[in-house]
């Protein structure tokens, strides 16, 4: 009889020759599918960074170019002003006579002491500066002097404060022309110059007196009875309502 380990051997052999292609193919195969999933990713990879390494550089650009335009449109918007020619400030000079001891002043028909403002004196001190010239202009504070007005046919004098109190508006003016007119028996000017200094100051009440005794002067009793009715209402003035009662009384 055959020996059958020997024969089996050979088997095996046979078999392991049948099955090695196979076998390589196998590996061969399993080598080859690595190697390319390999190449796939690799290239995925590859592309997938360009193409996000491209959108970031498109983002980039297009927000740079936004913020050129935001730029380029607020420069725009930015315009500027040229400086014109610095005018130089001419100063204001007002004229003051000042009032010495051994000179004579124009005297007026009066007797009381009247405050009489003095006029203002302007001081110019210019300040000098390299790309500017600017003057600074100040005054003094008012000072008021009493002066004793006596009688005299001096117009001159009555000219003189007209003219201050258009310049100044002080009613200590206006009101000495009211009382010395009304003294002098010009009751239109008188009339007239106490209605200025009510303008100016509506609380004097010597002022609204003179006004409503001189319209009595010219014969306007009602117009007076107003004037006076009007005042006492909003002063409770204790003199108005004298002259009101004696009025309405006559």
């Amino acid at each position: 009889m055959y020996d059958i380990k020997p024969l089996e051997e050979e088997w095996k052999q046979y078999q392991k020759k049948k099955r090695k292609p196979y076998l390589l193919a196998s590996i061969g195969g399993v080598l080859l599918a690595i190697l390319g999933f390999t190449f796939f990713n690799y290239k995925y990879f590859s592309f997938s960074n360009s193409v996000v390494s491209g959108i970031e550089n498109t983002i980039k650009i297009d927000k740079t170019k936004e913020n050129n335009i935001l730029i380029e449109s607020a420069l725009s918007k930015i315009q500027v002003k040229k400086i014109d020619k610095i005018e130089e400030i001419k100063p204001i000079v007002k004229m003051n006579m000042d009032i010495g001891q051994g000179s004579t002043l124009p005297t007026l028909p009066l007797v009381d002491n009247i405050p009489i403002l003095e006029d203002n004196t302007v001081k110019n001190r210019p300040i000098h500066s390299k790309r500017k010239v600017k003057k600074i202009i100040v005054e003094k504070p008012r000072k008021k002097m009493h002066l004793n007005i006596i009688e005299s046919s001096s117009l001159s004098a009555y000219k003189d404060v007209e003219r201050r109190f258009m310049q100044s508006h002080d009613t200590d003016d206006s009101l000495f022309l009211a009382k010395s007119y009304y003294r002098k028996g010009n009751y239109k000017k008188s009339e007239f110059w106490s209605l200025q200094t009510n303008k100016v100051n509506s609380h004097i009440e010597e002022s609204w007196m003179i006004f409503a005794q001189s319209k009595i002067k010219l014969g306007h009793i009602n117009e007076a009875i107003q004037v006076l009715k009007g005042y006492v209402k909003r002063t409770n003035s204790e003199k108005a309502k004298a002259l009101l009662y004696r009025l309405k009384k006559n």
